[in-house]
């Protein structure tokens, strides 16, 4: 009889090269999807925060937004666009948001709002719309962003659970990284908020009596003119499927409100 040596029960280098690369890809695999997990329950979360932890978040937004950017100093614009949002806000009826608007002098054709009712214009929109039913149609749309609380609910799922949690059962009173507030300031809101809210200000406009026919001529005209579309343009779904809505909404429209135009307004 030969004897051979045994292998009994150790491994060949090859097979335990691969168990160990096996083990691994499923640590992996766990870390993603515990990490998708909380990011998703955070959001979930959102629905039980009370709305004053809204208006913590889009404070300390907001205070980023005032120290890095140009706020017009000319008051015009400012009292210009509370004026368009009066209508609206006061046909939302929710007193949960206290809805605050600043112009900054940017060039680019945007808007955006933050968690609790912060609403940003940029001037460059002002400059580019026609009408006051244009600049009505965008701030309808950021102001459903707030009601929604898709601000909220981005905010919570960069934070993760642990804060959502606090924030539900504890103190809302929380300090949010700069980091979290540059990343939401820089990231657009997905599809499906972004639709959300043009069905939802479309609503709005509606209920308000002004013209939702201003949402299809603004973006019409904006998709046109340039051949790298708009900031306000370019974060949203079909432009083109946007303005049918807004023509489709406007057709058995009446108007009740007559809005001014942004015409001749200036930063400075």
């Amino acid at each position: 009889m030969t004897d051979e040596p045994s292998q009994g029960f150790q491994m060949s280098g090859r097979r335990a090269s691969l168990e160990i690369a096996i083990v691994l890809g499923l640590i992996a695999i766990a870390v993603i999807v515990v990490l998708a997990l909380v990011k998703a329950g955070a959001g979930v979360l959102a629905d039980y925060v009370p709305t004053s932890f809204d208006r913590t978040l889009g404070d300390q937004a907001g205070r980023a937004v005032e120290t890095t950017s140009s706020p017009c100093t000319d008051p015009g614009p400012k009292q210009y666009v509370e004026t368009i949002a009066a209508p609206l806000v006061r046909s939302l009826g929710d007193k949960r948001w206290d809805f605050r608007f600043i112009v900054v002098e940017n060039d680019e054709i945007n808007a955006f709002a933050l968690p609790g009712g912060f609403v940003a214009v940029n001037m460059g929109l002002l400059s580019k719309a026609e009408s006051g039913e244009e600049v009505a149609a965008v701030l309808a749309h950021e102001l459903q962003h707030v009601v929604c609380r898709h601000g909220t609910r981005r905010m919570l799922r960069q934070l993760g659970t642990s804060v959502a949690f606090t924030a539900v059962f504890g103190s809302p009173d929380i300090a949010v990284p700069a980091s979290v507030v540059r990343e939401f300031l820089s990231n657009a809101y997905d599809r499906s908020e972004e639709s959300e809210a043009d069905a939802r200000g479309l609503t709005l406009l509606l209920q308000a009596g002004v013209d939702p026919g201003g949402m299809a001529t603004f973006f019409t005209r904006l998709e046109k003119t340039s051949l790298a579309p708009p900031a306000i343009i370019s974060t949203h779904p079909d432009p083109g499927d946007r303005a049918e809505k807004a023509k489709l909404a406007a057709s058995g429209a009446k108007p009740t409100v007559t809005l001014p135009s942004p015409k001749g307004l200036h930063c400075k």
